[in-house]
This record gives C-alpha cells, structure tokens and sequence, in this order.
C-alpha cells in the first residue's frame, strides 16, 4: 500500500504537469493571435496605402510653347521652356480647330473617390490655371476669347485676382484641390480655356 507522503508527492507531480500543460496552451494561444494580428495587419496595411495612394490623382498640364517667339509677342517670360510650336502656328491651330492640340491637361477625363483630390502638375512652359468652373466656357484673356468666339466664364471675376490668382500654376509648379464631393467637377484654365479636364467623383 502507498504511503500518504509518496501519495501526496504524485498528486503534487501531477498539479505541477496539468499547470505546464495549461501554461503551455496558454502560450500557444497568444503566439496564434499574435500571428493572427500580424498577418491582417499585413493584409490591412498594403490596402490602407493603396487607399491613400488612389485618394489623390495627378493631371498634368502641358503646352509646347516655343520661348523665342512666344517672348518676342506676348512678352519677356511668357514661355521659359525648349518648346517647338511657334507663336504664329499656335494661332493658326487656334483659327483652324479652336484649340492648340500641345495645349491641353491630361487626362480630360478621370473618376475619382468622394473626399479625394486632384494635383495639377504643370510640366509645360507657360503659367495656367487648374480652375473649378461651374461649366465650361470662355478664358479671361479678350485676345483668345475672341480668336474662338467665347464669353469669359464667371469665375474670371476679380481677373487677374479672383479665382484667376487664386489657381494659377507657374511652369514647374503644382496645385492640389481641396477635397472634392460626389458628382461632377469640371477644371479650365482661365487663359487656354480648351484645356479641360471632367472629373466624376463617386
């Protein structure tokens, strides 16, 4: 027969392995959910970045405006960049089609999320603006609006302050919108008013 000590010394033994074993679970369970939080957060942190990278598009601005007749015409600094389309051949594009095709914002026509914006980049020679309208129609310059038979748009008023200032983007230079709401957003540049750009936000 046992004794009670060597009785006592295995109840003992066997309270000591049930607690390892039950440590032992225990440990396994925060290794799984640790595990398990690490791989959403891997599933999680890729779309977060991808939401972020969708939540603003890019419009580039663009023109071929060649600096030494466009200077010798307009002015000194009107064109600062190694374009090849003439002064004289871009209102001859003006009187023939009604647009400068070099002259233009890229993409015309783009969707984007509700809450997102727009950063018009201007990778041309010229200073444009990146202007909200509440539709499209003429520029604020009289010369261009003439050539093309258009009435300037409303928010050329306060020109060449107003909304005209307020969105002008110089060669090189970027403007990024506020936020925009769902439906329909159209963007003109107030001195080539057939650069375009439509945007559908959802």
């Amino acid at each position: 027969m046992e004794s009670p000590r060597i009785h006592l010394k295995r109840r003992l033994a066997k309270r000591r392995l049930a607690k390892r074993r039950l440590a032992k679970r225990r440990l396994a369970k925060r290794r799984l959910a640790t595990v398990a939080g690490i791989a959403v957060l891997l599933v999680l942190v890729p779309t977060a970045a991808s939401s972020a990278a969708s939540a603003t598009r890019q419009v580039q601005v663009l023109d071929d405006c060649d600096p030494a007749t466009f200077n010798a015409t307009v002015g000194p600094g009107t064109c600062v960049k190694d374009g090849t389309t003439t002064f004289s051949e871009f209102i001859a594009q003006l009187l023939a089609q009604g647009r400068a095709p070099a002259w233009r914002f890229a993409p015309g026509q783009l969707s984007l999320d509700a809450g997102g914006t727009l950063k018009a980049r201007n990778r041309g020679g010229e200073v444009h603006t990146f202007t909200k309208v509440a539709n499209f129609g003429g520029g604020c310059i009289g010369f261009l609006n003439g050539l093309l038979g258009l009435t300037p748009v409303p928010e050329c008023a306060g020109f060449p302050g107003g909304a005209f200032a307020a969105t002008a983007v110089p060669p090189g230079g970027t403007l990024t919108t506020s936020p925009l709401t769902p439906g329909t957003h159209r963007f003109e540049c107030l001195i080539h008013p057939w650069m375009r750009t439509t945007v559908t936000v959802g």
